[in-house]
């Protein structure tokens, strides 16, 4: 009996498709990402906030209320298209695709690619001058290393740098986009090493900055895991013989936050903070051949 009605179902799905069946077929990288929303449009007006030297904030109320009336109107808009584009695009492939497809085009090889999450994208805007043809910045705000790893071969691999430069695990430790142990953090790492190693690229590992505050999650101290999670990448770096660069020292206050006067929000470094960070980014960059 089953088995006559598994025959009926066949033959019913049979009669129900077209007479000339299409084949599916592989969608460009254009049609792909031709849904998906780009970057929301007040983002830039929360990053110079985050970047203007005398700004301090107290929580995410408190920053958006800084916020251009404009900008604000267009939050929840924002926040929608977000979502929707997370459901299409989770580690947001699209975001750099058309960029990615003018350097391979281009012939011209990259000399560093900086990934990482929102304290290597807002590194463009504090300090514009490190970055070029042949110094580019693939960072996504808000993204884990789950994330990171999913993009790491065409953000990084198909524009074959010489060098690497990853910085990430803020996120995983607030529960961007669910809870991560310490280990998980450390293997996905672990994996982006190995991917850069098996294809010729020098890799630089940056520490996790030092935070006692995330905006978003008041209440919550995560310098304790920041710290363990940083002594993990210092041991993966001598284990894999690649540079550490441990940019944690140069932000952090005696209590292992930021310093006030490097970041406005607790978390992230303003233009100050930036300007600390690059001596020891050229010192680690300079390092490797051109």
């Amino acid at each position: 009996m089953m088995m006559k009605t598994s025959l009926v179902l066949a033959g019913a799905i049979l009669l129900s498709a077209p007479a000339e069946a299409q084949m599916l077929h592989s969608p460009t990288q254009a049609e792909t990402c031709a849904s998906v929303q780009p970057p929301p449009e007040q983002s830039l007006a929360i990053l110079n906030l985050l970047m203007v030297e005398s700004k301090k904030f107290t929580g995410l109320a408190d920053l958006l209320k800084q916020l251009p009336p404009e900008a604000m109107a267009k939050m929840a808009t924002a926040q929608a298209q977000e979502k929707e584009r997370q459901a299409k695009d989770w580690p947001w492939l699209c975001r750099y695709a058309a960029d990615n497809a003018a350097v391979i085009q281009s012939g011209v090889r990259p000399k560093v690619v900086f990934i990482g999450d929102s304290i290597t994208e807002n590194w463009k805007i504090a300090d514009p001058s490190l970055f070029s043809e042949t110094m580019l910045d693939r960072g996504i705000g808000g993204q884990t290393t789950p994330q990171i790893l999913l993009r790491f071969y065409q953000d990084v691999v198909s524009l074959h740098p010489q060098v690497v430069h990853i910085m990430a695990g803020t996120n995983d430790i607030s529960g961007n986009t669910g809870a991560s142990t310490d280990g998980t953090i450390v293997r996905n790492i672990r994996a982006m090493i190995d991917i850069a190693k098996a294809n010729g690229i020098r890799v630089v590992l940056a520490s996790i900055t030092p935070s006692k505050t995330f905006i978003a999650r008041p209440g919550v101290d995560p310098s304790s895991r920041i710290a363990a999670v940083n002594r993990e990448l210092k041991a993966l770096a001598a284990e894999k013989r690649i540079t550490y660069a441990d940019y944690f020292p140069l932000l952090a206050d005696n209590d292992g936050g930021m310093d006030s006067s490097l970041g406005n929000d607790g978390l992230h470094p303003n233009r100050i903070g930036y300007a600390r960070m690059r001596v020891l980014t050229d010192k680690v960059i300079g390092s490797h051949p051109k």
